[in-house]
């Protein structure tokens, strides 16, 4: 064992020993479920049994035992076929993707699942991002995530996730959690809920100040989550606020020289996001019988957000004047600016700035009727949903010169110059988008007999988007989509705890505003900032296949002392027709979105899970060939084996970026004593494909392990000590990866001549904290 592993271990075990003190602490284990939401709204739940295809859900008890920060933290852990990465370079701002389909904070990332809070649909109204950090994790109830059900909207092709939050009439009582560690973690959560009569109040808070491991890196997060609710005579009401804040260094993806040489290395700075949102949300349920009922809901969502991006810059040193493909450059009094290389003495770079201010409102309705139909259980759910969103967008590029590699990074200075290009990608711009999405849906789970059940229904989409564009951006047009998807499916009972199900959808996402507003390779935008024009683009059209088995009480002939084992066992298949993604321009950091033609996202899962007196465990492996099934000439000009005109092949078959092939989840937590619980989870993914980088011109993404480690203790009643282990043996591995151009800063950065750049994965980090409950 070498110094450096004991080391690590040894740390552990001060954490564990620093949590042995106390009274009889409540049983935990994982949480099973038995019912499984079909729409956004709910109300139309089924048997899980009777769900035609994959289901996983979770609950606040399992964030709890493991002591999850954000939601993303627990998907990733335990969730099958998820996977999170660090394209932003900040922990509270990951990529998560499921079967390959991404919902993440990246501006300029296709976004393939739909995320919903209490039936809203969280989906930012301008790019369909998610931002993670603004959904406060201890207010959170139960989680689900639902494959290839067309039922939930527009970017459901790879399936949606549900997050139900918790209100005075699920969640009673005082709860306060005190967190710190590594990298100057502070962190507190208060949460307090309670009934009173047909009234219920809940809120909660939490605070992280977190310093980051990489340079520039420090998080600060705010958030807040309330409740009021009424409840009486078959009626249910809810108003709900959400609000959050964040300030997030945000490093994105870091040169591998640099990496090698320092682990908490950024390629530019400065990088920095700042997030501000606040959404009022009404739900309403209404029994109006035994077997029909009504639900609703409506809400207001604002969203502000300012991202700062230090840039290579595509401006040259043309003495006496600074120029752009041999032109004199302009700032935006008219003047031409001067040369401020001294003579190309001196590396030139870009503070790129944008400010987004989206709004959103909308409204859904749905009644399900539960009545039986010919003798036999029948849930027939039909509902509509509208939502509108209105986004101001500006942004503009202030040159800058980057003088020295310093402090692990390169800092671009910025200089009062505001580039002003009317002609160039480089221009202040201000856009307007107006979108309105529109679905009609109706979905009936009919029991045949004991053993089958069907399943059929569909939705019909609209999206409507206008686009506006002030100071030079050619963004002037209206672009609608329809589409009907219909799904189709069946379970079969082979035994009373073991059946077999098969399902098939259609799924479809409307271009979002940002890439309409940035699909001309003519004028390529800053991949996650600035639009240019608005060429058309087609809608993404998904078919999902799937098929597998899923059983129960598997070890109940054996005796109780076996305790309860759950496993599913599947195959999944999804096609997108008309697939969009992000390619690259000659300019560093710039690129476009275009329509690709058809790609393929198909693999196995299985899982189990098991819960026996002492001990909790679960395990799920995950594997998906994503694949071209369109021959294609993609713009790669930084990859070394790229053609004259910077392009390479991609042919059918060859591998998706970014998808690791195999996953593998294991987790495990042991009742020591009534008092002490331990635990441990491990998380391994094999190598995945860089973008940029299909033709393995270079080495790709090499695959990983992570071993974490978790304990509580119980000290009283109401106060619970715990502590938290994550990459207990200090693994340096990497999560994704791009290309990018060496030549940038010759001066500053001559070192760097492997066009490779990765998203580093945190280093050993050793969190502990007191929970006190009343």
């Amino acid at each position: 064992m070498t110094t450096k592993v004991a080391g690590r271990i040894a740390t552990a075990g001060v954490v564990f020993a620093l949590t042995t003190i106390g009274s009889r602490a409540e049983e935990i284990e994982l949480p099973t479920f038995d019912v499984v939401a079909t729409t956004p709204l709910g109300g139309g739940n089924i048997d899980v049994a009777k769900s035609p295809f994959a289901v996983w859900q979770t609950s606040s008890q399992d964030i709890q035992t493991f002591n999850d920060t954000t939601l993303p933290d627990t998907l990733a852990r335990q969730a099958p076929g998820v996977t999170v990465g660090n394209v932003s370079g900040n922990d509270f701002q990951p990529d998560l993707s499921y079967r390959g389909f991404d919902a993440t904070a990246v501006t300029g990332t296709p976004i393939g699942l739909a995320v919903y809070q209490n039936g809203v649909r969280i989906n930012e109204a301008f790019g369909d991002t998610v931002n993670w950090e603004l959904i406060p994790e201890n207010a959170i109830d139960r989680t689900a995530i639902v494959a290839g059900n067309p039922i939930f909207g527009l970017n459901a092709l790879g399936g949606a996730v549900t997050i139900n939050m918790k209100n005075g009439f699920t969640w009673q009582g005082f709860d306060a959690d005190i967190r710190a560690g590594s990298f100057g973690r502070a962190q507190e959560e208060l949460q307090y809920g309670k009934q009173i009569g047909n009234y219920s109040v809940y809120v909660a808070a939490t605070q992280i100040n977190d310093g980051g491991w990489r340079v520039d890196g420090a998080s600060q997060i705010s958030n807040f989550y309330g409740d009021v609710g009424y409840k009486a005579n078959g009626f249910e009401s809810h108003l709900q606020l959400t609000v959050g804040d964040s300030q997030l260094g945000a490093a994105a993806f870091t040169p591998l020289q640099e990496l090698q040489s320092s682990w908490n290395s950024i390629y530019t700075v400065p990088q920095t996001t700042e997030n501000k949102m606040a959404m009022l949300t009404w739900t309403g349920n209404y029994a109006y019988s035994n077997t029909l009922s009504f639900q609703g809901g409506a809400y207001f969502r604002a969203f502000n957000q300012a991202h700062v991006d230090g840039n290579s810059t595509s401006v040259e040193g043309c003495p006496p004047d600074s120029c752009l493909n041999g032109s004199p450059v302009h700032d935006t009094f008219g003047n031409v600016i001067p040369d401020l290389s001294n003579g190309g003495a001196i590396d030139l770079g870009e503070i790129d700035r944008t400010w987004t201010q989206s709004r959103s409102l909308g409204a859904s309705v749905q009644a399900v009727d539960t009545d039986k139909l010919a003798g036999h259980d029948n849930t027939l759910t039909v509902g509509a949903s509208l939502d509108y969103g209105w986004t101001r967008f500006n942004g503009n590029s202030q040159l800058g010169i980057v003088p020295s590699f310093v402090n692990n990074s390169l800092p671009v200075i910025g200089l009062p110059f505001i580039i002003d290009e009317p002609d160039s990608f480089l221009n202040p711009i201000a856009a307007h988008a107006n979108n309105t999405y529109t679905g009609l849906y109706a979905l009936d789970t009919y029991s045949v007999n004991d053993r089958l059940t069907v399943t059929a229904g569909g939705r019909f989409n609209y999206a409507g988007i206008n686009l506006s564009g002030e100071n030079g951006a050619l963004l002037n047009g209206f672009s609608n989509f329809m589409h009907v998807n219909p799904t189709l499916g069946f379970t079969y009972k082979l035994t009373p705890d073991i059946n077999f199900y098969a399902g098939y959808a259609m799924t479809n996402r409307a271009p979002t505003p940002l890439e309409l507003g940035c699909a001309d390779p003519n004028n390529p935008c800053i991949i996650d900032n600035f639009l240019s024009s608005d060429p058309k683009l087609k809608q993404v059209v998904g078919q999902t296949f799937e098929l597998g088995f899923r059983g129960q009480n598997a070890l109940a002939p054996l005796g109780p002392q076996w305790g309860k084992l759950q496993w599913s066992a599947g195959l999944f298949r999804t096609t997108l027709n008309n697939d969009i993604l992000p390619l690259q321009s000659p300019a560093n950091g710039f690129g476009y979105f275009a329509n690709v033609g058809t790609t393929l996202r198909q693999g196995a899962e299985v899982s189990a899970q098991w819960t026996g007196d002492k001990w909790s465990a679960y395990a799920n492996y995950t594997y998906i060939d994503a694949i071209y099934l369109t021959t294609f000439e993609e713009p790669s000009p930084f990859n070394p084996l790229a053609d004259a005109n910077g392009n390479i092949l991609i042919t059918n078959g060859t591998q998706i970026a970014g998808i690791p092939k195999n996953t593998v989840k294991v987790g495990v937590d042991y009742a020591v004593t009534d008092k002490w619980r331990v635990g441990a989870d491990m998380v391994a993914a094999s190598g995945q494909v860089i973008m940029g980088n299909e033709n393995g011109a270079l080495p790709q993404v090499p695959g990983y392990a992570i071993f974490g480690l978790h304990t509580s203790y119980q000290i009283a009643k109401q106060v619970q000590a715990y502590g938290l282990i994550q990459n207990l043996f200090d693994q340096r591995y990497y999560t994704a990866g791009a290309l990018f151009d060496i030549t940038s800063f010759p001066n500053a950065a001559p070192f760097l001549t492997n066009p490779t750049s990765l998203g580093p994965g945190r280093p050993f980090a050793v969190y502990g904290g007191v929970r006190i409950t009343l």
